[in-house]
């Protein structure tokens, strides 16, 4: 195999450990190309299957990044779904939520809460 479907291969495998979170067939389908092959080959395939760090430690780091950007909100979404497809019990990820607040502020911290507490139906 070539190294584009070797890429391609790790990155699908990735996402459906994820639960197709943030991707999936729709989600890639509605970016089209080539943004649907980076995130595949490149973020997913390359990226998020590098050694050292577990998926739980990648999809935390992320979801600390995204609500410290702020309008994000649907990549949050997005990342707390596939945080909760590996395992991780919502108590986790809203700590990692709150260790935001102090460096990057308290209402993106609120946005991505409000994302969370959506998400659990409250």
């Amino acid at each position: 195999m070539s190294e584009t479907g070797d890429r391609r291969e790790r990155g699908l495998a990735r996402l459906r450990e994820l639960g197709d979170h943030p991707g999936g067939a729709a989600f890639l389908e509605r970016m089209d190309e080539p943004m649907a092959s980076w995130l595949v080959e490149w973020v997913f395939g390359e990226v998020h299957t590098r050694p050292h760090l577990t998926p739980r430690e990648r999809e935390l780091i992320i979801l600390a990044l995204l609500t410290g950007l702020g309008g994000a909100d649907p990549q949050v979404a997005a990342h707390i779904e596939a945080l909760r497809s590996i395992g991780v019990p919502d108590d986790d990820i809203e700590e990692a939520i709150l260790q935001t607040a102090p460096y990057t502020g308290i209402p993106r911290a609120i946005n991505a809460l409000k994302v969370l507490r959506t998400e659990q139906g409250r």
